[in-house]
């Protein structure tokens, strides 16, 4: 083998191995990024689904999309919802949003699914993570009734205290409220 193709060997080796090392240390780096928001209660759990679609599977379905669930090892999954936001804070609609998510995995699966999960915001502080409890099934049926009866038209909307709130509606161009 000529001089000039064992260079060419050696530094693709080389190249090889830099590469290597190079995702082994990203890899490590995100890992460690995950276990400073990582809520302690959750460090001993497996992730078990991430950003998959349930349905409950009901006469009336509650559908919804989790972002991550973790088991841990009895066996109970806990919910984690990802949100990017300027402030750091969880809203209600977070709380609605993982109880339909508990509903949901549980009518598909029948797993247990733990009452209080975690709302992990980003914002311009850094990533924290806050414990919500979550809605009973039977508060998310009523919403979930709610809504068609809204959309089916048969029940009238409740409008906002302020008219702060509809300033970020997706609603407000088709709404009464601001005729």
């Amino acid at each position: 083998m000529p001089a000039a193709e064992l260079w060419l060997l050696l530094a693709s080796c080389v190249a090889c191995v830099t590469a290597a090392w190079a995702a082994a240390r990203l890899v490590r780096r995100r890992s460690l990024q995950v276990d400073r928001w990582m809520p302690e209660g959750l460090k001993d759990h497996t992730l078990a689904y991430s950003e998959r679609t349930f349905r409950s599977g009901d006469d009336w379905q509650v559908v919804a999309r989790v972002d991550r669930a973790y088991r841990g090892q009895s066996g109970l999954i806990v919910l984690v919802e990802l949100k990017t936001r300027q402030a750091d804070r969880v809203h209600l609609s977070d709380i609605i949003e993982l109880s339909a998510q508990r509903v949901a995995l549980k009518g598909e699966t029948g797993e247990s699914v733990a009452p209080v999960a975690w709302v992990v915001v980003e914002s311009a502080a850094g990533r924290s993570a806050h414990s919500v409890r979550l809605l009973s099934p039977h508060v998310v049926w009523d919403l979930a009734s709610r809504r068609e009866a809204l959309l089916a038209g048969t029940e009238s909307p409740h409008y906002p205290a302020t008219s702060r709130v509809c300033a970020s509606c997706i609603y407000r161009a088709r709404c009464r409220m601001n005729s």
